[in-house]
């Protein structure tokens, strides 16, 4: 079995069961990069160690869900929750950001690949969350281009492809992108760049 995550951040209140989780981990393969009792000091360690995933042992009622639901925010790795009530909480944990809900007492078989899909779920995400905000800047700099383009062809007086020559043109000779040059032109004419 080939592991996409390496490194775990654990949290688990119960020390006894912290430490066969850890134990589990390690002989699976993973790294235990981190451990804490509680989500807050959790969120703490996450945004430090920057781990491949985090497996929670939730706490029952509302307050583990809550807890779920803020270091799931963070947006650093994918979370697998260990419930008390798995049945009950299932839904509710996925809303709040779980990539999988087991047994809050499962064992180490349950574990790991729920470890494995969960990071592959999470990398995909950010693969396609890095896209949407690629796409989004290029439109906003079409967009822009756009509006500098219809400045320069209805000041001057001169066709959509040389007004686009002229700003590629200025953007190369002052060593500057296209996009800075086409908002400058936005700019300079009372109008605003889209960003």
């Amino acid at each position: 079995m080939s592991h996409i995550a390496r490194r775990i951040l654990l949290i688990e209140q119960e020390y006894p069961r912290r430490l066969a989780l850890k134990s589990a981990l390690k002989a699976a393969g993973f790294e235990p990069c981190g451990e804490a009792a509680g989500a807050d000091e959790a969120a703490e360690l996450a945004r430090s160690l920057r781990p491949d995933a985090v497996l929670m042992g939730g706490e029952a009622g509302k307050r583990g869900l809550q807890q779920l639901r803020e270091l799931a925010s963070l947006q650093i790795a994918p979370l697998i929750y260990l419930s008390p009530a798995p049945e009950q909480q299932a839904a509710e944990a996925a809303k709040a950001g779980a990539y999988a809900v087991l047994p809050r007492m499962a064992e180490a078989e349950l574990i790991l690949p729920a470890l494995e899909v969960a990071c592959a779920r999470f990398a995909e995400r950010q693969a396609l969350r890095r896209e949407t905000e690629d796409l989004r800047d290029l439109l906003a700099l079409r967009k822009t281009l756009d509006q500098a383009k219809g400045i320069l062809m209805r000041q001057y007086h001169m066709s959509e492809q040389e007004a686009h020559r002229r700003i590629q043109r200025y953007a190369m000779h002052k060593r500057l992108t296209v996009k800075s040059v086409a908002e400058a032109i936005v700019k300079a004419t009372g109008g605003k760049a889209n960003k």
